[in-house]
């Protein structure tokens, strides 16, 4: 019974470890353009992380070139930006601040998250 406490004890701490990490992490999502439900099956990429250190965003570096979009509550685009294949990091006009809903817009698909600055 000990052990199993133990395990319990030890699986909890780490779950509460993993949000503590987490907190800087902003997870992607993907959505293909003009996909509906009935066009067959369908598998999603699974989600990744971008790491936000203030205005500054890291990520894994993609194949292709993308167009970077910031949305307001209203769904206005507040700022947009070219980026290149093979970008880790993009660093955000420091003027920006509030809750946005970010984009990584390719040709056929885009990659949406939310993001505080």
């Amino acid at each position: 019974m000990r052990k199993l406490l133990l395990i319990l004890a030890l699986v909890m701490g780490g779950a509460s470890l993993t949000t503590i990490l987490a907190d800087d992490q902003i997870t992607m999502s993907f959505i293909k353009k003009g996909s509906s439900s009935s066009s067959g099956t369908f598998a999603p990429p699974r989600p990744w992380y971008i790491t936000q250190d203030d205005c500054v965003l890291t990520m894994p570096a993609f194949e292709d070139d993308f167009t970077l979009e910031l949305h307001d509550e209203n769904d206005v685009i507040v700022y947009t930006d070219y980026v290149p294949a093979g970008t880790t990091q993009i660093v955000l006009p420091s003027t920006l601040s509030g809750d946005f809903e970010l984009r990584l817009v390719g040709d056929t698909y885009y990659y949406i998250g939310y993001i505080s600055l």
